[in-house]
């Protein structure tokens, strides 16, 4: 896939191999303070690699996105369980090098195509008010905001911002007999 600045990112699905190099990456915007709700640094990888074997058995998809070899980003779709199976959850970082360059938006049509084909209704998310370019590529993408938390969140530094809750309501894929 091209990026905007011409560099080419490939796409591929997390496998175990990957998970050091992709908590490097996640450590990296976690210590920003910005962007995610986790607001630790991830320590333990044997505790990464139980997490990522037991999400990937209840269904997570979750793609990372490389430029010359080098995790730049990386992707989830994470579905709910019993009366909310017909919704997933999506969850997106980019590394501060590789932001607005398409690789959000290229994410995000990658699930939503995984999303319809799996027979989801429903992708939700959330994002920091503060996350202006987020919001521009989720509202982009056909999702309209549902919902606020007022001061969800509590940066370090003692200032506040809402959460936004936002959906996209998915085309039913029919099946054969209707």
């Amino acid at each position: 896939m091209a990026l905007k600045n011409g560099q080419v990112a490939s796409l591929s699905w997390l496998q175990e191999a990957d998970l050091g190099e992709v908590v490097a990456a996640v450590n990296t915007v976690i210590h920003e303070d910005k962007y995610l709700l986790m607001d630790c640094q991830i320590t333990d990888l044997e505790a990464e690699l139980s997490w990522f074997r037991q999400s990937a058995e209840s269904g997570m998809r979750y793609l990372i996105a490389r430029v010359n070899g080098k995790v730049i980003g990386g992707a989830s779709l994470i579905p709910f369980k019993g009366k909310r199976a017909h919704i997933a959850e999506f969850g997106v970082y980019i590394l501060k090098s590789h932001r607005n360059l398409g690789l959000g938006t290229i994410f995000l049509k990658e699930f939503i195509e995984v999303a319809t084909e799996n027979r989801f209704q429903i992708i939700q998310l959330s994002t920091f008010s503060t996350n202006r370019r987020a919001l521009h590529v989720y509202k982009k993408c056909g999702f309209r905001k549902c919902g606020k938390l007022s001061r969800d969140i509590k940066f370090g530094d003692g200032t506040y911002t809402d959460r936004i809750l936002m959906e996209l309501l998915l085309p039913r894929k029919r099946s054969a007999g209707e």
